[in-house]
């Protein structure tokens, strides 16, 4: 019942690189997991380019856990709550805008991406970071886009609940509308409140969307991204 993932340090060194291959190839794990940011380096960046690459041939995906915090933090940490739930948000958000306006999907076209927090709620930003424009504006001040950062949306980045009671059963179910079924995982976190972990399951099966939508949530997106052999 358990499928695991590689924890392998992102810097391209020859021996992480040997590691990876191993850990995919001989343990037979099922994909890799990464933070959203390291130190002040989000994933885009130049240096984890040769660790997607080997990830991008080995074509397995990866979970993108959140940080506590974004790389600018230091207005959050006043109050444990906002810099606990909300600050992993701006955290996860900022992660995943910049793969979509990066080119690290063009060069690593395998790369599928397990955004925890759903990004960070990135269902409710998703179409003003990729608006639909028609016509010409009198003032051009949006990178014009759409087209592209749809296909990335479509082919590389996936959303987990992690802990799908937080949201709340509206907010979820839209994230489910705007998002799509087909990329959204359930995921739980701990330590956090035990109902929130022990309850999520039938929270899901409670939703008002399809019961197509609820199995793919619970289970069979999880068996088609990370190849789960049942």
């Amino acid at each position: 019942r358990f499928a695991a993932v590689a924890v392998v340090p992102p810097w391209g060194t020859k021996g992480s690189l040997k590691e990876l291959e191993r850990a995919i190839k001989e343990l037979g794990l099922s994909g890799v997991q990464m933070a959203a940011h390291y130190g002040n380096l989000y994933l885009d960046e130049q240096e984890f380019r040769p660790h997607f690459k080997k990830i991008n041939e080995l074509n397995v995906p990866v979970v993108v856990h959140h940080t506590p915090l974004p790389v600018d933090f230091g207005s959050l940490c006043c109050y444990t709550n906002l810099r606990r739930q909300y600050g992993r948000c701006v955290s996860q958000a900022t992660a995943v805008g910049r793969e979509l306006f990066s080119d690290m999907f063009e060069e690593f076209p395998n790369l599928k991406l397990v955004h925890s927090m759903l990004g960070g709620g990135f269902f409710a930003y998703s179409n003003m970071l990729a608006p639909k424009i028609t016509g010409k504006d009198a003032v051009e001040r949006f990178q014009t886009e759409a087209g592209k950062i749809n296909k990335y949306l479509e082919n590389n980045i996936y959303f987990d609940t992690s802990g799908a009671i937080q949201w709340g059963k509206i907010q979820l179910e839209c994230a489910v509308k705007v998002l799509g079924a087909d990329h959204i995982l359930y995921g739980s976190s701990y330590p956090i409140r035990r109902d929130w972990f022990s309850q999520g399951v039938d929270f899901v099966k409670r939703l008002d969307i399809d019961e197509e939508s609820k199995s793919l949530i619970l289970s069979k997106n999880a068996i088609r991204i990370f190849n789960i052999k049942r």
